[in-house]
């Protein structure tokens, strides 16, 4: 991705001096009607002069004109990489979206819209010509994008819009009139759809804004404007199954999305970012703390020593990698302190504070972190032992022991690897949704678990048998799938690449035995706890247990089976780029690599 020419047009140039700034002419007039709400429509109605409303309707049509000619609309060709048969490609799939233009040679969108896109393409509003984009700048967690149109023609008679300015103080207020404008479907031409600003809340732990204004499949990556003309934020998502409520990424975080891609030269990739992946997205910034308690129940409180306070709310776990642990190892903040504030801003009881500069408002104390970038220093009071003390904590990016994002944290394309018919992959929460209607109703507690977790070691990985490849060498396990690998012949795997190379070590052994946990027993040895059998690790047993899935192959079937086995799948590979397998290999005696070593994939944008 280059980043040349960018510098030519400094990030203040997106945030000001756009379309909606034309003149003192056309600032001295009235938001236009088509950018504006009902309100400031009467309002001018009433104070303009008849003498005056020809002079003003004129400026403001050409306003308007241009605002709409600096938003495009976008054609994706994309291609992913199936999560029930990673071997392969999907069929090329078609979507449009919009965008708008952000600097003199720049557009910004969703990353939803065009990730993974092998052809992006770009057409004005008031043109038919399309014209070739590249992708410069990605955060899938913050769903944003910036695209480079390498033909400047393209932005002949083009200003960028304007976009308001970051901080908690330019958010949109409620009942304020919004405009959103894109392309949704049901047209080939523009639409322009008006509401108001109905909340301000979250999605996955980062602000978002709803709205009444219509947001359909088509408006993602369309700006949202204010009544001055300004955009206040980008359309994003819908909520399914529900009537005129729409979400918008608010500006403060386009903001956010631009520092964080600084430390990138302004060329960040989809990927996160890692030693071995310095141009990923810096990612979205937490305290480390997974789980609170509510105190809005006076006993709890008064057995707590907190009576006489206000707010706060009880830690109850955290992020064995995150900021709340120092770099020796001991926690900052510890489970079962009681959190007062943050940044200064008092922890309401129920776990919200108020919105900086808004009493009326209040949003999860959570999103104050994601507000800002991993490694600022966040002050927060906390009550210990009866004895308040205060504590400076760096946020960190929360890493998930279930990878959540394809391309972000989670591989592209999915790992595998293939043993005596047998498919495994780690689990990731793309694979979860290929194979589960619900992520939210997932009925499986072991799964469910997992798919929540924050990584507790770096480069583990869960190990789940995605599907079996029916042949003779497996017989009677042709129904298993969606089962989490706890051991192969009596060890514990740590990753995928480390069941690679445990089956290679394995010559000696005639057979190839795997043990998958089970259900509500699979979820206490995951969990660390004590059963009937013993004392269990963090993820394993002090011995082997029988009351798991037992799988056991003929190694030298296996062998003789699994190229034929490919060959009838039109399989290539055993294993999926970047994993080290070779189940013919024989390997001597002596000290071996511990096979602790990831899919180097995981970090790679790379199709």
């Amino acid at each position: 991705m280059e980043a040349q020419n960018w510098d030519d047009y400094p990030l203040d140039v997106v945030t000001g001096g756009g379309a909606s700034e034309l003149s003192e002419e056309s600032s001295s007039v009235t938001p236009s009607p088509l950018l504006s709400g009902g309100q400031g429509s009467k309002a001018h109605k009433a104070h303009k002069s008849s003498s005056a409303s020809t002079a003003a309707s004129k400026t403001v049509a050409v306003k308007n004109s241009v605002q709409l000619s600096s938003v495009v609309k976008l054609f994706v060709k994309k291609v992913h990489a199936s999560q029930t048969g990673p071997w392969k490609m999907s069929s090329v799939l078609s979507s449009t979206g919009s965008g708008f233009i952000i600097s003199p040679n720049r557009i910004l969108t969703n990353a939803h819209v065009i990730h993974r896109g092998q052809s992006i393409l770009c057409r004005p509003q008031s043109g038919s010509k399309k014209y070739e984009c590249s992708v410069e700048m990605i955060s899938l967690p913050l769903d944003l994008a910036v695209l480079r149109v390498a033909d400047d023609s393209f932005f002949a008679g083009k200003l960028p819009l304007c976009l308001v300015e970051g901080g908690y103080g330019n958010l949109p207020h409620l009942d304020d009139n919004v405009t959103a404008v894109g392309f949704p479907t049901g047209g080939d031409q523009i639409s322009v759809t008006r509401g108001v600003v109905s909340r301000i809340t979250h999605s996955s732990s980062l602000l978002r804004i709803q709205i009444d204004a219509a947001i359909n499949s088509g408006n993602s990556g369309g700006p949202v404007f204010n009544s001055g003309g300004k955009v206040v934020g980008v359309a994003t998502s819908v909520l399914k199954g529900a009537s005129n409520i729409g979400y918008i990424i608010p500006a403060m975080l386009v903001h956010l999305f631009f520092e964080g891609c600084e430390g990138t030269r302004r060329c960040c990739n989809a990927a996160a970012r890692t030693p071995e992946n310095p141009e990923g997205f810096c990612g979205i910034a937490s305290l480390g703390i997974e789980k609170v308690q509510s105190l809005e129940n006076p006993t709890l409180r008064t057995h707590l020593g907190i009576s006489e306070r206000e707010g706060g709310v009880r830690i109850v776990d955290l992020d064995p990698l995150g900021g709340c642990r120092a770099e020796d190892g001991s926690y900052i903040i510890r489970s079962g302190d009681t959190l007062l504030s943050v940044n200064g801003v008092p922890v309401g009881e129920d776990g919200t504070v108020e919105v900086p500069g808004r009493p009326e408002e209040r949003i999860l104390f959570t999103i104050l972190i994601s507000c800002q970038l991993p490694g600022k220093p966040v002050d927060v009071t906390l009550i210990r032992n009866g004895e308040v003390i205060e504590r400076i904590i760096n946020p960190k990016t929360r890493k998930s022991l279930c990878p959540q994002t394809y391309g972000y944290d989670a591989a592209d394309p999915p790992a595998y690897l293939i043993c005596g018919g047998l498919v495994f992959m780690v689990l990731t929460r793309p694979w979860v949704k290929a194979h589960f209607k619900n992520t939210n109703q997932l009925n499986d507690p072991l799964l469910s678990f997992f798919l929540h977790a924050p990584l507790s070691e770096e480069g583990r990985q869960i190990v789940v048998l995605s599907t079996v490849l029916a042949s003779s060498v497996n017989v009677g396990y042709h129904s298993l799938w969606g089962m989490v690998l706890h051991t192969f012949n009596g060890t514990e795997i740590f990753n995928l690449q480390h069941l690679a190379t445990t089956i290679e070590k394995a010559v000696d052994s005639p057979l190839l035995q795997f043990r998958f946990m089970n259900g509500l027993k699979g979820l206490a040895i995951a969990r660390g706890e004590k059963t009937d059998t013993g004392t269990v690790t963090s993820l394993g047993p002090l011995g082997s247990r029988e009351d798991e899935v037992l799988v056991v192959l003929d190694r030298s079937k296996c062998i003789e089976a699994d190229p034929v086995i490919r060959q009838s799948h039109l399989i290539a590979s055993a294993c999926s780029r970047g994993i080290k397998f070779d189940f013919t290999k024989e390997v001597a005696g002596g000290d071996k690599d511990n096979g602790n070593a990831v899919d180097s994939n995981l970090n790679s944008d790379d199709a």
